[in-house]
């Protein structure tokens, strides 16, 4: 069996905790990381991983600016990299699972809910250099 068990991998599972087909495949087992990221790199050089990277860290940053700036969310802790955590006042862990299942089929965003410090909390990972502070900003709305 291949299952990894983090929070944020709670909503692929299921609340039943039953028999999921994922953990019997491959697709969350290691494979040879170095040899794609190797190509990458020498396709798109270093300044595009940096400028990439970067942009993400800056998100972020940005994301937890508006964050604190709601009245009904409370940021858990700066963010260290590209993961803002935040928690919606007056929200039950069962509040937390519908707003993601509801986010995920608008089609929004795919966040997940996490837990710190044994807390259910809400967060958002920033990795692709894509995503733009709109979309931030559409996430937040639904927590109103």
């Amino acid at each position: 069996m291949h299952a990894q068990e983090a929070s944020y991998l709670d909503v692929i599972h299921g609340d039943d905790g039953g028999w999921n087909p994922s953990d019997y495949a491959y697709h969350l087992t290691r494979r040879a990381r170095g040899l794609p990221l190797w190509f990458s790199l020498a396709v798109h050089g270093t300044d595009a991983y940096r400028d990439a990277i970067e942009t993400t860290l800056d998100l972020a940053r940005t994301a937890a600016a508006r964050v604190d700036a709601e009245p009904q969310l409370e940021l858990v802790r700066e963010p260290d990299l590209s993961i803002v955590l935040f928690r919606r006042l007056g929200w039950s862990p069962e509040d937390y699972s519908r707003w993601s299942r509801d986010l995920l089929a608008a089609q929004v965003a795919f966040v997940t809910p996490s837990t710190w410090a044994g807390e259910t909390v809400a967060r958002l990972a920033f990795l692709h250099p894509g995503t733009t502070i709109e979309i931030v900003d559409e996430i937040i709305a639904t927590t109103r």
